[in-house]
This record gives C-alpha cells, sequence and structure tokens, in this order.
C-alpha cells in the first residue's frame, strides 16, 4: 500500500501587491535587502531585472515580479527583501534568481482543502506567472521560475 502525500508545505511571501506561492524547496533562503546592487535609473525605468545581490560569494540576478507583470511602481525598495530561490534546470549560469519581495514569509501547507486555481479574474499581463491560486482565502501567484530564468539567459 502507497501513502499519498497531501500537503505541500510552501511559503506564502507578501509582495507589493500580491503574494508570491512557492513550494519550502524552491527558496533557499530570504534575505534582507543588504548587498543589493540596484541598476541605474531603476526606480524610474521598466526593467524587470533591478539588480544584482552578492549571496554566498555568488552574484545572483535580482527580479522584480511585478515589472513581468507590467506594473511599474515598485514602491520603497529598501524596505524589500530578498528570495533566493533555485533554478530548476539546472543551468550553470543561472544557478540562483533573487525575487523582491516584502514582509515576513509565512510557511503553509497547500492541499486540496485549502487551495484552488483563479481563472479569468487577473487583468493585465502574466509574464513571469505559472499560475494564480488561492490559498486560504489569500490570492497568490506561483512564478514561472522557467520563463525567468530563460529570460537571464537570453538577456
Amino acid at each position: 500500500m502507497t501513502e499519498t502525500v497531501k500537503d505541500v508545505y510552501s511559503f506564502l511571501v507578501p509582495m507589493l501587491e500580491d503574494s508570491l506561492l512557492l513550494p519550502n524547496t524552491v527558496i533557499a533562503e530570504i534575505v534582507p535587502f543588504m548587498n543589493v546592487s540596484l541598476d541605474d535609473n531603476i526606480e524610474t525605468s521598466d526593467q524587470w531585472k533591478v539588480g544584482t545581490v552578492v549571496w554566498r560569494n555568488q552574484t545572483i540576478p535580482v527580479i522584480a515580479l511585478e515589472r513581468l507583470q507590467g506594473k511599474k511602481d515598485l514602491g520603497d525598495i529598501k524596505r524589500s527583501r530578498i528570495a533566493i530561490c533555485y533554478t530548476l534546470n539546472g543551468n550553470e549560469d543561472v544557478p540562483f534568481v533573487a525575487l523582491m519581495v516584502r514582509g515576513i514569509p509565512r510557511l503553509v501547507p497547500v492541499d486540496d482543502d485549502n487551495s484552488e486555481f483563479i481563472a479569468d479574474e487577473i487583468q493585465g499581463r502574466d509574464d513571469g506567472v505559472k499560475a494564480w491560486v488561492n490559498v486560504d482565502g489569500k490570492k497568490a501567484l506561483i512564478p514561472d521560475l522557467d520563463f525567468i530564468e530563460s529570460k537571464l539567459v537570453s538577456a
């Protein structure tokens, strides 16, 4: 008899407007907004790669998911945090990506009882978003790490 895994323990991380949902195994660490080198004129541009962060002696690109979705405002950048995430394809050039987030992450078990996909309720561009979900009554996005990785490789 095989036992099925019911819960996927995930981090629900606040962003500027929405929340980010990622399995806990994808997030390597969430760090303060330190050692970040912002690109020139990033607050007035619409670039989605906003800079780089040095983490464990590696330089990792910092991505603003809001910018991938076509939003320009990043809020108070210095109040951000950085979610260091593993990329999924074993690419040695981009082994990690850093996502700008806000607030403290909350570990939540995600299962059929407390989550559902949201369809046709989100307007605007969904570049960099794999899916929108509702977890415990909170709207969250699941980032498309493959898409982000491919954009970084081609940039």
